[in-house]
């Protein structure tokens, strides 16, 4: 009986590209990369904006600039909530229902 139920724990087992993609620190590390190469965008159109702000005294590239460096981190900071998404851990907890077959009143 104990060899039967290892066997069907093996074949529960993800294998090849589902265990992969079942990977949680594959996935954290991978929008941990994402994050840090798109605060790194941020950084540039920031230094884009300023130094078109110094050369123009500011005009729509300016703002353009701006607005796709203030997106950049936004998008950084919605990376850093899905990898607090991917990090949580389910819980196996039962589920205990109430006995509603006895009369309360």
């Amino acid at each position: 009986m104990e060899m039967q139920l290892e066997r069907l724990s093996d074949e529960a087992a993800p294998r090849g590209l589902n265990r992969l993609l079942a990977n949680r620190q594959l996935w954290k590390n991978a929008i941990y990369s994402i994050a840090l190469i798109t605060y790194l965008c941020s950084f540039l159109f920031f230094g884009l904006a300023v130094g078109n702000m110094r050369e123009t005294g500011g005009s729509v590239t300016t703002v353009i600039d701006l607005i796709v460096a203030l997106y950049f981190l936004l998008q950084v900071i919605f990376l850093f909530v899905l990898s607090g998404v991917v990090e949580r851990r389910h819980r196996n907890e039962p589920i205990d229902f109430p006995d509603r077959r006895t009369r309360t009143s």
